[in-house]
């Protein structure tokens, strides 16, 4: 009997030991935890210090409303499932039907606008008598087929986008070649030497001053005799 209580008592011993160790490593690790979560809260980006009050208040705007860009995202995508499923649950669709559409949008990537019309999908085929197995794969489908199809108008979008910014460059291309070519046809950007060239041509062109004068007197001339003649 007493061997007995002495083998109760040891066990006892034993496991309040194990307790107690392994609530240590537990208190451990949670404050280990919450050191390294401080630590993460406190560390700033490389050359932190070096930085001038303006750029740390300009980052810290920065990084809150990045958060606050994707928390909306995530938000927006989780508020629109969460109708779906009930819109789809309210007409019909089972409960693990309609949490498994969420589920299936959410994980492919469907964005607030995809929920709806898969929610609508969804109800349509329960009506036509689709359920069970079947239904489960018709959903899986539906939640691919939209997956791609948002992938594939992401990629047109790219490539439209892509095509107006080369088209933009090729016009803008074409302006400054334009521009170029009319200012050299206009003499300014020809060059020191061809502008010379171009100013001794039409100085040779000009008549000097005393050929000007003497035409000019010739002129006269012929003017009076024709006035004398016209008078006699």
């Amino acid at each position: 009997m007493k061997r007995i209580l002495l083998s109760i008592l040891t066990i006892l011993v034993l496991l309040w030991n194990c307790g107690t160790v392994l609530a240590e490593d537990i208190s451990k690790g949670s404050q280990a935890k919450q050191a390294n979560k401080e630590n993460w809260k406190t560390k700033f980006p490389p050359g932190w210090k070096s930085w001038d009050n303006a750029r740390k208040q300009q980052w810290k705007h920065g990084l809150n409303r990045a958060k606050n860009a994707v928390r909306k995202r995530t938000e927006a995508r989780l508020n629109a499932a969460l109708r779906a499923l009930e819109m789809a649950a309210r007409k019909g669709v089972p409960l693990h039907h309609a949490e498994q559409m969420a589920n299936a949008g959410l994980k492919n990537g469907l964005g607030p606008f995809d929920f709806e019309p898969f929610g609508k999908f969804v109800t349509e085929r329960v009506k036509a008598g689709v359920k069970g197995e079947e239904l489960a794969e018709a959903i899986h489908k539906e939640s691919r087929w939209r997956q791609q199809e948002r992938e594939r108008l992401r990629q047109q979008m790219k490539q439209r986008i892509k095509q107006r910014q080369e088209e933009h460059k090729r016009l803008r291309e074409k302006l400054k070649e334009k521009k170029e070519l009319g200012t050299q046809r206009n003499g300014r950007s020809l060059g020191k030497e061809a502008e010379e060239q171009e100013k001794e041509q039409t100085r040779g062109a000009r008549p000097n001053s005393r050929e000007g004068r003497d035409k000019s007197r010739g002129r006269g001339t012929e003017r009076g005799a024709a006035g004398r003649r016209s008078r006699r």
